[in-house]
């Protein structure tokens, strides 16, 4: 009787790891043998530009691949006579890449802040030298005004006001609990350095290396090219082994200017 395929499934699947599991081939003339292809296209034809070398049994446990990305396997069956037969294409989907446990939230959204993180965040008071006709608001530029104020027992420092592109410049507001926009002795939360927020690569990044848009993606963030900082939006806090996977930026460009 002729070769016959089996059937293959999918048992597990993680961020960069998948598991899958077929039965045996029946008839044909024994021995029969296995071999598993991958493929980032659906209907690929098994060869060598697809094999995963070594994967020859009926569980395959495919690793180090890239989150939020689907990819298509195929199991082809050979006998001695020699008659090869292919399994049916089994689809899957990774799951989006597994966040830090320091993260703020479990969530896999891109722009997410890692409040948490952020560990530069201090309290401040707006000075009474701010004018009132130009109150501060969310993500401006501040400069420290007076170093220290007291207030009961908090030492706080007070700020004012800066344009982002200053060399004055000690930080950006970042919120508040209770108004968007700040007058002469209002309480604030402002970062000193910048925020951290979970983002896209679109290359393999190597941590704490800078980063720059990826324009031509409309979203992501790809290692620093070349000597032009136009787009660089920060530094990965985390890396990136390759494209796809969601990884921690710290943030180096203000969204408000103040003049």
């Amino acid at each position: 009787m002729a070769l016959t395929a089996g059937v293959a499934t999918l048992t597990a699947v993680a961020s960069t790891t998948a598991t899958l599991t077929a039965t045996a081939a029946t008839a044909g003339t024994a021995p029969v043998t296995y071999q598993w292809y991958r493929s980032t296209t659906s209907g690929f034809t098994p060869g060598s530009g697809n094999i995963l070398t070594g994967q020859t049994s009926l569980v395959l446990n495919d690793t180090n691949l890239i989150p939020n990305t689907t990819y298509y396997y195929v199991l082809a069956a050979s006998d001695a006579s020699p008659t090869t037969v292919d399994y049916t294409q089994v689809t899957v989907l990774t799951q989006p890449a597994a966040l830090s446990q320091n993260q703020f939230s479990q969530t896999p959204y891109v722009g997410m802040p890692d409040l948490r993180f952020n560990a530069s965040s201090i309290a401040a008071q707006v000075s009474v030298n701010q004018p009132s006709t130009q109150v501060l608001v969310n993500g401006m530029a501040v400069k420290i005004d007076t170093a220290i104020v007291q207030n009961g027992s908090n030492q706080l420092p007070q700020v004012i006001g800066a344009t982002a592109n200053s060399d004055s410049v000690a930080g950006f507001i970042i919120y508040d609990l209770k108004s968007q926009s700040y007058g002469p002795g209002d309480r604030i939360s402002m970062s000193l350095s910048g925020q951290v927020l979970y983002l896209y690569s679109t290359s393999a990044i190597t941590p704490f290396n800078q980063v720059q848009l990826d324009l031509h993606t409309g979203g992501g963030v790809t290692a620093k090219v070349g000597s032009s900082g136009a787009n660089i939006v920060g530094y990965a806090i985390d890396g990136a082994s390759a494209a796809g996977q969601l990884i921690r930026v710290f943030t180096q460009t203000p969204s408000f200017t103040f003049a």
